[in-house]
């Protein structure tokens, strides 16, 4: 990962990406709602943690599943906590937070114990959108953003590696 910005695009390549990106977008919003999905900012988020930090690379999606879900369930189990039995359940939770922080630190874990764990914890724990959220379609809609972005970046990659062996 380089803190370098991405060198720009030329006019035409950069519409045509933007095109791309629209449609993708557009195909993943009508998918939510075919599944009732409303928290689709959960997948947004997960595209654009893929796409910035970890520039799309195919073995990076799984640990982002797993820290992504992880940190939602975590964050739904802070909120469990605290309407079901105020400081004295949310504590432990506190206290599992601190033990995945110092799971990260060490590298313990990364599968699940990473940056996309706790950046959902971060968003997911936001009192405006615990609020009425359902975490069960949160994750649902991560699941989803996973199977979609990753199989359409996977189709287009395919047919790259086809087109250049046969142009070769």
């Amino acid at each position: 990962m380089s803190d370098e910005a991405a060198p720009a695009m030329a006019g035409g390549q950069a519409a045509v990406v933007t095109g791309g990106v629209v449609l993708l977008i557009a195909g993943f919003i009508a998918l939510g709602f075919l599944f009732g999905l409303t928290p689709l900012y959960a997948g947004f988020l997960l595209l654009w943690y893929w796409g910035s930090v970890d520039m799309v690379e195919g073995k990076a999606l799984a640990p982002l599943l797993v820290g992504a879900c992880g940190g939602t369930a975590t964050a739904w189990l802070l909120q469990y906590g605290a309407v079901h039995g105020g400081l004295a359940g949310v504590a432990p939770v506190l206290g599992l937070i601190v033990a995945a922080i110092y799971c990260q630190l060490r590298g313990w874990l990364p599968l699940l114990i990473n940056r996309p764990y706790m950046l959902y914890l971060t968003v997911m724990a936001a009192p405006l959108l615990q609020a009425g959220e359902s975490f069960g379609h949160v994750m649902a809609a991560i699941t989803l953003a996973t199977l979609y972005f990753g199989s359409i970046v996977a189709a287009g990659r395919t047919i790259v590696a086809r087109r250049t062996v046969a142009v070769a």
